[in-house]
């Protein structure tokens, strides 16, 4: 991103390397930091919900993260950002006297203590606009309504299995412009949120050529970024994914906190509008075809009969001692020419064999053995 001239390293918050961010994290860098923050409220287990402000100009732009309590990323860049508009650089000053900025760290503070996607009592947050059936969405919604917000920024992680059609990159960065109902007009509205994004993913071409992808537009009508849209506030769903070899995000973080600094300038500046909906209709369209890892060619006997198949794998976080650990599962067994892995092997047709079976069972962990060769949590053990 050396187009914006910005250090990214001078701005990371640190100690911030690990996906899990509880609660209580969150409070102590912001009380550390000395954040301009007030407390909108308390989830259903007590624990404090944050508004960050920063800027002082007429156009206002509201973000929030964390609305499920799994999905830490926009949450770490947010807090690289703060620092980095806390500081004297030009842009920075620019963006505070043009922008002011709202941040909600962590809409469901409950979910990211026990690492969850949904709410303490098991509620999905971005699925009760409806319903208000949840302590901690009501408090989203009435910020909204304080402030003329001209734009609104929903934040998310995605798995690893998105990529773009027609590329084994991983979607390290996938947008929406939602949906206001199930015709999938586009209004001024959702236009506006359209040229918009196409700012954010032209000014990311260059370091990301092949990590950019675009979601299909279906009508959700209990979703948040829906219903905000067709209220008429422009909504932009953005959702930080895998990039090669950083489960952990970080590079992720690097790129969210580019993609959301690109986008505070294009709205400073006005720049956005320049953009056409065809240069967001552009953006390569997000598919679910990658895998964590996939073994081929595997052969499975049972006597005399055998077959060769592929084995496709994915992690699943575990929150263990504070730390997120990976541990693989088998969770497609047979033909997968159609999809790829982050990392593949080519078994070379020899024998699977697990500790209580001959033959791959979906939803297994992923520890067998291919010959003489050992898989451990699905990577290969080399000697």
């Amino acid at each position: 991103m050396k187009n914006l001239k910005i250090d990214y390293s001078l701005f990371k918050e640190r100690n911030l390397e690990n996906r899990y961010l509880p609660p209580s994290l969150l409070k102590s860098i912001l009380r550390s930091n000395a954040y301009d923050f007030s407390i909108l409220g308390k989830s259903f287990q007590g624990e404090e919900i944050f508004l960050i402000t920063q800027g002082s100009g007429k156009k206002r732009i509201l973000l929030w993260s964390q609305m499920h309590g799994n999905e830490s990323t926009a949450t770490r860049a947010m807090l690289d950002i703060w620092k980095f508009l806390h500081s004297t650089h030009p842009m920075a000053n620019h963006i505070k006297h043009e922008i002011t900025i709202d941040y909600i760290p962590q809409l469901n503070p409950d979910g990211a203590e026990k690492y969850t996607r949904r709410n303490a009592v098991g509620i999905d947050l971005n699925r009760d606009f409806l319903a208000k059936q949840s302590i901690e969405l009501p408090y989203l919604m009435n910020q909204v309504k304080k402030h003329p917000y001209h734009f609104l920024f929903n934040l998310h992680d995605q798995r690893s299995i998105f990529h773009p059609i027609g590329s084994k990159h991983p979607a390290t960065l996938s947008f929406l412009s939602p949906s206001f109902n199930k015709a999938r007009d586009v209004n001024l509205v959702r236009e506006n949120a359209m040229k918009l994004i196409a700012s954010m993913t032209n000014a990311l071409k260059l370091s990301l050529p092949q990590g950019i992808a675009r979601f299909t537009d279906e009508f959700y009508p209990k979703a948040t970024g829906d219903n905000f849209q067709n209220l008429g506030k422009s909504t932009i769903l953005m959702e930080c994914g895998h990039y090669p070899n950083d489960y952990a995000r970080n590079q992720t973080r690097v790129y969210t906190f580019y993609a959301l600094i690109n986008s505070f300038k294009a709205i400073a500046d006005d720049s956005w509008q320049e953009q056409k909906i065809t240069d967001y209709l552009s953006i390569s369209v997000n598919n679910d075809k990658a895998y964590d890892l996939i073994y081929r060619n595997v052969k499975v006997k049972n006597q005399d009969r055998e077959c060769s198949l592929d084995i496709g794998i994915l992690y699943k976080e575990k929150l263990v001692d504070n730390q997120i650990q990976l541990k693989a599962y088998i969770t497609e067994i047979g033909d997968l020419s159609d999809c790829f892995g982050h990392k593949e092997y080519d078994a070379h047709h020899q024998i699977f064999k697990a500790e209580e079976s001959d033959y791959p069972e979906l939803g297994s962990a992923a520890n067998f053995k291919l010959g003489d060769k050992s898989v451990e949590n699905g990577l290969l053990i080399i000697g």
